[in-house]
């Protein structure tokens, strides 16, 4: 009998649980100048409870709320105060989302606005990662033990580091917890900069299987986007790549937390690498291994650009050519890269389309040079010969060309917003780097060989009008803009104010400059300077409109619909603990119902 008792005991407890309106925000209160967080509901104020003084603060409350905010403990800081008005409680649930403290929008799939699709979607597509879902932003919080980050926060030159790390990760629907992982240094000139570009690798000899991937990745990068005022431009740019049907590593914002310090927006992203390789170039299987061609990163160096000539003055190959994946079987890591150099030198000016297309994919290679000229990517190959990648298919097989690495982009320190491509590859270099090696400057040689070729040279031009006709206009990616203008606004902001906080180390001896609210509103709102993403692509499209006699007005439309919208799982995805948009994931906050039911049928078989 007692036992019965203390069962319908626990089942009331439950049901009066079920009955709560239950709270969650993410905030550090201290950065704010208060000692906690409260949400006030329905005019009144209550204290929210947080662990070891992390920045998940919760609230359970017995009853139906219809209004809400939250508000910073013993400070005058509130969201009524930033907002202007209250959070409206959802009856429909009985939880919040994963709330974070001044950002309006926890998820933004009622103002998510797309692109035109303008080729066929990759299939490698259908493998990209929830990770990145559209109109959201993860929030991670990394665990690092006292010693390493005061080691970190202390550190006044680049070295290479790895740090034993736990972290959670937020979405909007769900939190997970990762122990084991590690941290290092990423990224290249940012580095050097305040705040700092990581690399978070999960642990790979772990038995919990869950704790090795992250919707699928095994690793991550967090970009610090530190010279992009606007947090959007690379992904703009690979919003581009997908519509023109290319291969690109996935990217969003995401806020970024070390011992729950504010350490300001980023961008999370994949890597291009074995995975990468699998998901758009049908990598192979040879028994139970995966054969693998060559993935070649190409670099700038000193004053010599990974242009694929066979001489650099005072460099190495491996330092302009880096091998991120060897090709299967292949003891040289340089042997493949050779064959490239050896191909394209060779390769006649006036070489028949039909022979280079046996070695080289010229689609894909014309794609990514009308992105890097149409977005003025002065860093990219047909600029400093850098930020591009070369993948063999194995056994010498065919060569293909992409681009990356676009946040310096669409305005920013560009120099050849006129005239045609031609024009582009000389004056996109400042008068005092065009130069190779201390000679005179040379092309980049795909520029000589591939796109000046007779016969593919109209092609390239065709390409070129179709996608500004189309997509590469303000008409088109205009409306994307504004809606990544209203959706990261309050973190863009934040991010500005993070800088007071952030407590690593300049490296740098010329520092950025540091991001403003008023330049963040200029680069979405003002039409007048090149320098600001929305007047860049208006002055852009009409510059190549002109340059190539253009008569034609500005359109959105694709055939094969739209890029920017929700991905949606499917019934046979990997991913199975992704929680679908609307609902709260049972990986963190029970389902009250499930939990009930399954309470109430325990019960019933028990007194049976």
């Amino acid at each position: 009998m007692r036992t019965v008792l203390y069962l319908v005991s626990v089942l009331t407890y439950i049901v009066s649980t079920c009955l709560a309106a239950n709270f969650s925000v993410l905030c550090n209160p201290f950065e704010l100048g208060g000692t906690g967080v409260s949400v006030n509901i329905d005019g009144t104020s209550y204290p929210m409870s947080s662990k070891n003084n992390d920045i998940l603060y919760e609230y359970s409350f017995k009853g139906t709320p219809t209004k809400y905010y939250y508000e910073i403990t013993n400070s005058t800081d509130s969201e009524l105060k930033t907002f202007g008005a209250e959070r409206q409680w959802n009856s429909k649930e009985s939880s919040t989302l994963y709330e974070v403290y001044g950002r309006r929008h926890t998820v933004g799939d009622d103002i998510i606005k797309t692109i035109p699709r303008l080729y066929a979607p990759l299939e490698g597509y259908k493998d990209f990662s929830l990770l990145f879902q559209e109109g959201e932003i993860p929030v991670i919080n990394i665990h690092i033990n006292e010693r390493d980050y005061n080691e970190l926060i202390n550190m006044t030159e680049e070295k290479e580091f790895l740090y034993y790390i736990n972290f959670d990760l937020y979405t909007p629907h769900a939190k997970f917890t990762y122990h084991n992982a590690t941290l290092k240094l990423s990224g290249q000139g940012s580095a050097s900069q305040e705040k700092k570009p990581y690399k978070i690798d999960l642990s790979d000899d772990d038995t919990d299987k869950k704790n090795k991937k992250i919707f699928g990745l095994k690793e991550f990068k967090l970009r610090s986007i530190r010279y992009d005022e606007t947090g959007i431009k690379n992904k703009i740019v690979n919003d581009i790549s997908e519509s023109l049907g290319l291969p690109y590593a996935q990217t969003a914002p995401c806020r970024l937390y070390m011992n729950n310090k504010s350490y300001g927006l980023y961008e999370i992203s994949d890597l291009y690498k074995k995975k990468f390789l699998r998901r758009f170039f049908n990598i192979q299987k040879q028994g139970e291994d995966y054969v693998y061609g060559a993935l070649y990163k190409g670099h700038m160096k000193g004053d010599v650009p990974a242009y694929l000539y066979r001489d650099f003055p005072g460099k190495t190959l491996e330092q302009l050519y880096e091998s991120i994946v060897p090709a299967t079987g292949e003891t040289n890591p340089n042997a493949e890269i050779l064959n490239v150099i050896d191909w394209i030198n060779k390769l006649p000016e006036n070489a028949s389309k039909a022979d280079i297309e046996k070695q080289f994919d010229i689609d894909m290679f014309l794609k990514y040079a009308l992105i890097e000229y149409l977005s003025c990517h002065w860093d990219g190959y047909l600029g400093h010969g850098n930020n591009y990648f070369i993948y063999i298919e194995p056994s010498n097989g065919k060569y293909h060309f992409f681009s990356y690495d676009f946040d310096m982009t669409l305005g920013k320190w560009c120099k050849a917003i006129n005239g045609t491509i031609d024009d582009y590859v000389t004056e996109v270099n400042p008068p005092d780097e065009r130069t190779y090696g201390g000679e005179p400057q040379r092309k980049p040689l795909l520029y000589s060989k591939i796109i000046n070729n007779p016969e593919i040279k109209p092609m390239f031009e065709s390409l070129g009008k179709e996608v500004v006709s189309n997509l590469f206009n303000i008409e088109a990616l205009g409306p994307r803009i504004d809606y990544f203008y209203e959706f990261l606004k309050d973190d863009l902001y934040w991010d500005v104010g993070c800088y007071n906080i952030i407590e690593t180390k300049l490296f740098a001896d010329h520092p950025q400059e540091l991001p403003t609210i008023e330049g963040i509103d200029a680069q979405y709102t003002d039409l007048n300077k090149t320098s600001h993403i929305k007047s860049y692509i208006k002055a852009r499209s009409e510059n190549f409109a002109k340059a190539y006699n253009m008569n034609i007005s500005f359109k959105s439309e694709g055939k094969y619909g739209t890029v920017g919208n929700k991905l949606v799982i499917s019934d046979d995805d990997e991913n199975e603990t992704v929680t679908q948009l609307g609902a709260v994931s049972s990986a963190v906050i029970n389902n009250p119902t499930i939990l009930l039911f399954t309470l109430m049928i325990l019960l019933f078989t028990y007194l049976l």
